[in-house]
């Protein structure tokens, strides 16, 4: 469960139901204050988030020592409202002691079977909304 309280303008305290907090805004052109993550900049945070504790987390299961990693994502918006992503580029930076085909593989295995966040993009929920 995630709750987000609006605080003033168009910026809001997200937090989770551990407590866990961060803020949501957006532009000042847009009536935000430029002082958190932009909600679509959340969705990228979550498929790098889980990706790589997959990937992470399998590679040191099959051995592998990791001294080093990163992820990067960013993604081509639509022109026009909805402006959803239509393009995201992720790039993966990993360094450590590590065979590379142990690499590739804790990335298909999240990509294709672990990673819950790709899964739901891939095949949408239903959604419900309650007012």
């Amino acid at each position: 469960m995630v709750k987000i309280t609006r605080t003033e303008g168009l910026q809001f305290q997200a937090e989770d139901d551990q407590g866990h907090k961060i803020i949501i805004d957006t532009d000042k052109q847009f009536g935000g204050f430029e002082q958190g993550f932009r909600p679509m900049d959340v969705l990228l945070l979550a498929i790098t988030g889980c990706m790589g504790m997959d990937i992470v987390g399998i590679l040191q299961k099959k051995g592998g020592k990791i001294s080093t990693f990163s992820m990067e994502a960013s993604a081509v918006k639509a022109e026009k409202h909805p402006r959803r992503f239509m393009k995201i580029t992720i790039t993966i930076k990993c360094e450590g002691e590590y065979e590379r085909e142990d690499l590739l593989r804790s990335f298909e295995l999240s990509r294709d079977k672990y990673c819950s966040v790709i899964a739901t993009l891939k095949d949408a929920p239903e959604f419900e909304f309650v007012i």
